[in-house]
């Protein structure tokens, strides 16, 4: 079913917006995944994911954020090291990079989002991963140089979030309008019938940062973007 005239939220946190107090959103299972991981910054975007997604669909679904019931099922093993989903909806997607957490939901379909951070340097290995042929042949450096496979990467990983296929899908196989022009799904092998499905959107996560939005039946949606204090403070 296509829906039209509704509304998709974006939240943006930087790792300053981390408390003590959002460990209290973590789950028994999110606390034993966000102590697995070695380095504070990662713990910090893992809470912070956690707590913005919590507090964010607490109101729309009529609980306490710490009663959220989301379930990270991976889709080929089942164990608990997926990606956050609840039940019936809203849709969610979380991403992080470098200083930035995003959260988006929607009520109304699939929805996937990707941040990454331009200012690390990248293995020139990675476009034989990121780019389709037809996206390799049109230059011989992607458009914006890093920056550049950047917003290919993020147009891709949102795809792939957002169809629930993650890294299953080559992104070889994904071909998207070129960095220079607005975000749009051209021919994804294979899955010819998303084409006409899918919106994509352009975020603004500041500078130094790509970040893409890809909707799945839900062409008009008023996608707005926020900061996360209202949520984390």
């Amino acid at each position: 079913m296509v829906v039209t005239g509704h509304t998709c939220d974006v939240w943006w946190a930087t790792l300053s917006d981390v408390r003590p107090e959002h460990t209290a959103l973590l789950n028994p299972i999110e606390h034993g995944r966000r102590e697995r991981y070695v380095r504070a910054a990662d713990r910090d975007r893992f809470t912070l994911g956690v707590a913005m997604t919590r507090l964010a669909l607490g109101p729309l679904v009529g609980l306490p954020p710490a009663e959220v019931p989301l379930t990270r099922s991976c889709r080929d093993c089942g164990e608990p090291h997926g990606p956050p989903a609840i039940a019936g909806g809203p849709h969610v997607s979380v991403s992080h990079s470098g200083d930035r957490v995003a959260v988006a939901l929607s009520a109304y379909g699939p929805v996937g989002i990707d941040v990454e951070e331009c200012s690390r340097q990248l293995d020139r290995a990675i476009e034989r991963l990121v780019l389709a042929p037809a996206e390799a042949a049109a230059t011989d450096a992607p458009a914006g140089g890093d920056s550049g496979i950047f917003t290919y990467w993020t147009r891709k990983e949102a795809l792939i979030k957002a169809t629930g296929d993650g890294l299953r899908a080559p992104m070889t196989e994904i071909t998207v309008s070129p960095p220079d022009e607005p975000p749009r799904l051209l021919a994804w092998s294979g899955r010819d019938d998303l084409v006409g499905r899918i919106t994509m959107y352009s975020l603004d996560p500041g500078p130094g940062y790509a970040a893409c939005l890809a909707l799945i039946d839900q062409p008009d949606a008023e996608v707005r973007e926020h900061t996360a204090a209202e949520l984390l403070h």
